[in-house]
């Protein structure tokens, strides 16, 4: 690989697995070398680029596996349409083949809809999004989809995983030339793909499951994006069905 940089390997023995791993993957990058500062740039300028747009939307198609106790996977597809405002404005319409959800933050509560049974629960959210995902996380062990993605500082909660980066090379995101970033981490890897030309928005991410029997992979194509007046200030409000009926979240055990 022409760049990676390390920040914390177990031993030269973890280093050589993963330049051998990576070694067939590089021979296609560019030609013309990086710095090896260039991945962490990249994503440096796609955090600040999403945290400086404004209120902004995208769609996303996503595909996942699942693994059976015979060891068979099973590949899975769905689809999100998430808005966002900076600091404290989420709402993520999700679908896939095993369900389908609804969310809503305004700054200060947080709203989820199962759509199939209209149902929905409602959490006292108060503050920022960074604050409201990490909540939701530990007192209701629920994750939202791309979370990460969305938070303030996408940096910083990549590096806080990364053991090492790699510069791939410029490859195609459906038709769109971008960077195409690896990174290695303690559970899991990633790969990022980040518009070339223009804003440098991320166009692609995959994570590998690499602890888990199999390997299962998560994988979203990030898609329509469009920012400013086209992302309504009531998109954040819930919109529950006629009807639905209200349940409590489950708390995780010792969870404050």
């Amino acid at each position: 690989m022409k760049t990676i940089r390390q920040t914390a390997l177990n031993g030269l023995a973890a280093l050589a697995a993963i330049v051998l791993l990576m070694q067939p993957i590089a021979a296609r990058a560019e030609e013309t070398p990086l710095p090896a500062s260039a991945p962490e740039s990249l994503l440096r300028q796609m955090s600040e680029a999403l945290n400086n747009a404004g209120p902004y939307r995208f769609h996303a198609e996503i595909n996942f596996d699942d693994v059976l106790k015979s060891g068979q996977k099973l590949q899975y597809a769905g689809a999100a349409d998430v808005r966002v405002r900076h600091p404290d404005g989420i709402y993520v319409d999700y679908r896939d083949d095993l369900s389908a959800k609804r969310f809503w933050y305004d700054g200060k509560t947080g709203t989820l809809l199962d759509v199939f049974h209209d149902v929905y629960s409602t959490a006292d959210l108060p503050g920022d999004i960074d604050t409201a995902v990490d909540r939701l996380q530990a007192r209701y062990d629920l994750a939202l989809p791309l979370g990460d993605l969305i938070s303030s500082d996408v940096y910083a909660v990549i590096d806080g995983h990364a053991l090492a980066w790699g510069y791939i090379g410029v490859n195609d995101v459906e038709g769109t030339a971008a960077h195409h970033i690896a990174i290695v981490g303690d559970n899991a890897d990633l790969q990022v793909w980040i518009q070339k030309e223009g804003r440098p928005l991320p166009l692609k991410i995959v994570i590998t499951y690499k602890n888990v029997p199999m390997a299962p992979q998560y994988q979203a194509v990030l898609m329509d994006w469009e920012f400013g007046a086209n992302v309504a200030a009531d998109s954040f409000e819930p919109d529950l069905p006629e009807g639905a009926q209200k349940a409590e979240f489950l708390v995780v055990e010792g969870s404050k």
